[in-house]
């Protein structure tokens, strides 16, 4: 396996963020890790990332412990995009995506690394504002670029922290489009925190559900986004419509036009009975 996570967990001071989880992604796949504000999501990719160090448990990539790894050989295997942000350097796109070149190049980037860099330009469709400065940059477009400095450091794994958030329907899909496409290429493992359901349902392989910093979902989009599991973890009342190709998540809408959630959702479970334990799911 490419990417492995064994029993991690990781604590704020005496607050427990991420709980014992455990799970893989194969080389080739695009895995979606979904779960609610404060469930653990961003500081699980940032654990894998090396970002945060974990309080227990092991990562592994092809075989290796990041744990063991110096920064530059991390960087040569793991690339992450953080959520987006103002960008914290002066430099025009093309050097920006250059950075991500640097763990393979020794004083100056030669012909294969700026080869690399132009194809990761292209891909994002930044060809345009390559001599732009990134502090020029709306933030869809900034996204873009970071996006683009990861690819161009040819990872094995690629870990997106909510990439999507700041670009327009159009990029959101050709972004999720070219991940999908580069994963399955490439054979990398790509891990994608995101909130939306039905964009992880149609454009990754694997969906990994957090809630309070458990897993308690892992597999396919048909097995992990079963509407018991999502009305308890996002306390919102849902349908799902499973076909064999596909699955959408929709809101469940009664007479008057509401949805249930929270508090009212619980009402609704009490009118109908007990609310069904989802855990735990069909595991990979």
């Amino acid at each position: 396996m490419s990417l492995t996570v064994t029993d991690l967990s990781f604590s704020y001071g005496s607050r427990t963020i991420l709980d014992g989880l455990s799970f893989e992604v194969a080389p080739g796949t695009f895995c979606a890790l979904l779960g609610p504000n404060g469930s653990g999501k961003s500081t699980m990719v940032k654990a894998i990332a090396g970002v945060h160090r974990a309080r227990r448990g092991d990562i592994t990539v092809e075989g290796r412990r990041i744990a063991g790894l110096g920064r530059r050989e991390l960087a040569r295997i793991v690339a992450y995009v953080p959520q987006v942000g103002d960008a914290p350097f002066d430099l025009t796109v093309r050097e920006a995506v250059m950075l991500g070149r640097t763990p393979h190049f020794g004083i100056a980037p030669g012909a294969a690394d700026r080869a690399k860099v132009e194809d990761s330009i292209v891909r994002m469709g930044l060809s345009d504002i390559a001599e732009q400065s990134m502090s020029e940059l709306s933030g869809g477009q900034a996204q873009r670029a970071m996006i683009a400095r990861a690819l161009a450091q040819e990872p094995r794994v690629l870990l997106l922290d909510e990439p999507t958030s700041a670009l327009d329907l159009r990029y959101q899909i050709e972004t999720l489009q070219l991940v999908r496409r580069i994963t399955r290429e490439e054979g990398i493992s790509a891990l994608i925190a995101i909130h939306d359901l039905n964009h992880a349902a149609r454009y990754c392989d694997q969906v990994i559900v957090l809630h309070g910093g458990h897993l308690v979902a892992d597999g396919s989009p048909a097995q992990a986004l079963q509407a018991p599991i999502l009305r308890t973890v996002y306390e919102v009342d849902v349908e799902v419509d499973a076909r064999e190709d596909s699955v959408e998540v929709r809101p469940r809408v009664d007479a008057a036009g509401f949805t249930r959630t929270g508090a009212r959702l619980e009402e609704l479970d009490a009118e109908g009975g007990v609310r069904p334990e989802p855990f735990p799911v069909a595991a990979r």
